[in-house]
Order: C-alpha cells, then structure tokens, then sequence
C-alpha cells in the first residue's frame, strides 16, 4: 500500500513539474531570428518612406480643399501627415513581418519605438544638414543620402526593438 501510494505521488509530482515546465517554456520569448529583424528594418524602413509621401499627398490635398493659400501652411500640414503616414507605415510593417508565423509582439511598443527612432532622426540629421535639417546648397550628395537613410532606418530601428521588446508565441 505505501508503495503504491509513493508511486502515485510521484506521478503526481512528475506530472505537476511537466505542467510548470510546459508554462514556463511559454513565457520564453521565441529566439530572435536575423533574418526577420533585417526585413522589419529594411522593409519597414524603406515604406516609411512610402508612407510619409502618400501622408503628405493626402495632407497638401485637404489643405488646400479646407481653404489653406500660403505655401508654408500648405508645406507644414503636409510635412505633419507625412510623419504621420511615415511613422504608421513604418510601425504597421514591422509589425505584420514581426507576426508572421507563431510570434506576437505588442503594437504600442512597436509605435513607440518607431516614434523615438524619428526623433533621434531628427536630431541626427539636424547634425549632418543644419539647424534647419535641410539640404543647404552646396550639400553633398553623400550627406544628402546619408540623411535620408537615417530617417528612413531610425524609426525602423526603433520600431522593430519595441516589437521585440514585447515578442512572444501567440
């Protein structure tokens, strides 16, 4: 009898040790893939770029079908909706590629990261361009590409260490 009732414990403690080890393997995040991460910040990078000139389109449209004349309200509103078309392209994209598969992150940690990438870009290119973060005439062309490859990558870089920040199995 005691011996039977020994076993059984033991089964017990076998299986109730399986189950937590199951649990816990679940709240590891999965291994960070290469090959995902340079797609979320080439991907996501260059269709920021995408999204920041559908967002100014859009926005240099409606300013100038709410009644806007000047051309610096017309330019800001549309510099506004292109950050904001940039940064939600940027963050959607390195979202969807950070979801394929079994792998979840968080999207307000992706937005967010992508947000601080952006103004870490900014405050870059200001370095490389100027005060007014404006190729000046006379600007060379490596500067001038090398400015827009931060701002195209920064929000990307951050966009895609928020989404794996929060990674984990669906």
């Amino acid at each position: 009898m005691r011996t039977a009732r020994r076993r059984a414990t033991l089964v017990a403690v076998a299986l109730l040790a399986s189950v937590r080890l199951a649990g816990a393997q679940q709240l590891e995040p999965p291994r960070l893939e290469p090959a995902r991460v340079v797609g979320q910040v080439v991907v996501g990078g260059y269709s920021g770029l995408a999204g920041f000139l559908v967002g100014q389109f859009i926005a240099e449209g409606v300013s100038e079908s709410i009644g806007i004349d000047s051309d610096a309200g017309i330019r800001r509103l549309g510099l506004a909706g292109g950050v904001i078309g940039g940064g939600l392209a940027t963050a959607s994209v390195v979202y969807g590629i950070g979801n394929i598969g079994d792998q979840t992150g968080d999207f307000d940690a992706t937005a967010l990261g992508a947000g601080v990438g952006f103004v870490a870009a900014l405050a870059i290119t200001r370095l490389i361009l100027g005060p007014d973060s404006w190729p000046r005439e006379g600007t060379s062309t490596s500067r001038r590409w090398a400015a827009a490859n931060i701002v195209a990558l920064l929000p990307a870089i951050g966009a895609s260490i928020g989404f794996n920040s929060t990674r984990r199995y669906h």
